[in-house]
Formats: structure tokens, C-alpha cells, sequence
């Protein structure tokens, strides 16, 4: 049976728009992450998500200049691709530059990851010294054994480095655009609302949002492109990804 473009397109928006960021009908569940805080508070809110297959995971970058870099549990500061070289699907927002209000919604910029398993996911913050400060998080981190969320952020505190894609061991740390620490990464800047590559569990995100960024260079491969602003830019996602399994 032949469907046109448009009909489908309609039919991903219908179902999209079903399901309000953190509701619970629909067919996209959207679980909304705080990147930074009110007073310049250095976490993630929640830190830890539990998703499921399908589910998409929308980070909202609060002042001064943050970032989500995924890496792997026992090296809690370094990007995955540098502890697997052959990880092509990794996450990297890039630098998120801003100082809109914390409760500007309108102005919040934001990057947008889909979960493709249940498996667990590590990410932290590049910028200076914040993993060790504790800005680090996941999505289904164990709830007991070893490898816990207060295990990650424990080891995130005694890490040497803060690294972002593109940097190797022994380059010091990580700043990114305005407002940023001391560091070594070239940046260059990219429109708030332009697309980033990247990937969760073998997704893809992008970045969205108002103002500029400056990321560093990625040694990731290029996944699935979403766009993400606030949940319209989730129903052009879930387009994106419908047309690229086409």
C-alpha cells in the first residue's frame, strides 16, 4: 500500500504530539534533564533517568556554559569514543553558551537524544573542572551493585582530567564559547539552532536553541539527526529518524 510523504508525515506529528515532555499517553515519552542550575548550581536534574526503548531524553542548558558528553562508568571524565575508538554512535552536545533565566522556558536551549535500550548510559559535563565538581548523570543506572549513580559521581571526583571529544589524555581539560574556564580545545562556533551529530545507545540528538556554541571538534560518526526545540522540535525527530529507515 503506497502512502505519500505528506500522510505520513501527518501521522508522525498526530502521534508525536500526542505525548507531552514527562507525560505518560502517547507514543514518544519525552524525560526532561536540567543542565545546571538556579545560583549556577553544578548538576544534572535529575541525575539519573529511567527510559525505555524509544523514549527520548531532552536536556535544557541553564547559565553559564555547560555540555553532555557520554563516557563510559570507569572513566567517568573521558569521552567514550576515547576508551572505544570504534564508538561511532556517542553523544556530544557541543558547548551551550547562555544566559537566559532559569525559568525562561522560551529561551532555554536544549539537546535531544533518543534512548534505544535499557542499557546503561554515562554522561557528564566538560567544561573545567565540573565532573569532578559532580556534574555528571545517566539514564538506567542500577539501582544497587557496583555501578550506582553514587558510585559514577565518586569517581567522577577523584578523575586528573575533564576531557571533551576530540581532546586525548594528557591535554589538561575542557572550555568551550563564552563564559568558559582555561583549556586547550579549539571551538567553533555553531548557531544555537543548528544540528549536532551524536548518539545514545545508538541514536542520534541535536542542539537547539537560541544564541551560539562553541564545539569542539568531534571524533564521533554521524548518527541520526533529530531537532529539538522544546517538544515541536521532538515531532521533527521523530520525523528525521522515520524518513532515515525509509
Amino acid at each position: 500500500m503506497f502512502f505519500s510523504k505528506a500522510t505520513i508525515i501527518s501521522a508522525i506529528f498526530g502521534l508525536a504530539f500526542a505525548q507531552a515532555p514527562g507525560g505518560g499517553m502517547g507514543m514518544v515519552k519525552v524525560h526532561t534533564v536540567q543542565v545546571g542550575g538556579p545560583n549556577g548550581s553544578l548538576a544534572f536534574f535529575p541525575n539519573n533517568v529511567v527510559a525505555q526503548p524509544g523514549d527520548m531524553v531532552q536536556f535544557q542548558f541553564h547559565p553559564k556554559n555547560h555540555s553532555v558528553v557520554q563516557s563510559t562508568f570507569d572513566n567517568p571524565c573521558i569521552p567514550i569514543q576515547n576508551v572505544m575508538p570504534n564508538k561511532t554512535d556517542a553523544f556530544f552536545s557541543g558547548f551551550m553558551p547562555t544566559n537566559a533565566s532559569f525559568t525562561a522556558k522560551n529561551q532555554v536551549m536544549t539537546y535531544t537524544i533518543r534512548v534505544t535500550d535499557t542499557k546503561p548510559i554515562w554522561y557528564y559535563c566538560s567544561q573545567g573542572k565540573h565532573c569532578q565538581a559532580g556534574m555528571v548523570g545517566a539514564i538506567n543506572a542500577p539501582q544497587s551493585g557496583n555501578k550506582t549513580m553514587q558510585a559514577f559521581t565518586a569517581l567522577a571526583a577523584q578523575a586528573t582530567e575533564n576531557l571533551s571529544p576530540g581532546q586525548g589524555a594528557g591535554s589538561g581539560g575542557s572550555a568551550g564559547g563564552s563564559n568558559g574556564g582555561v583549556g586547550n580545545t579549539p571551538t567553533s562556533p555553531t548557531s544555537g539552532n543548528g544540528a549536532d551529530a551524536g548518539g545514545a545507545g545508538g541514536a542520534g540528538g541535536s542542539a537547539s536553541g537560541s544564541g551560539t556554541s562553541g564545539a569542539p571538534a568531534q571524533a564521533t560518526g554521524a548518527a541520526s539527526t533529530l531537532s529539538s526545540q522544546s517538544f515541536v522540535g521532538v515531532a521533527a525527530a521523530v520525523v528525521a529518524m522515520a524518513f532515515g529507515a525509509m
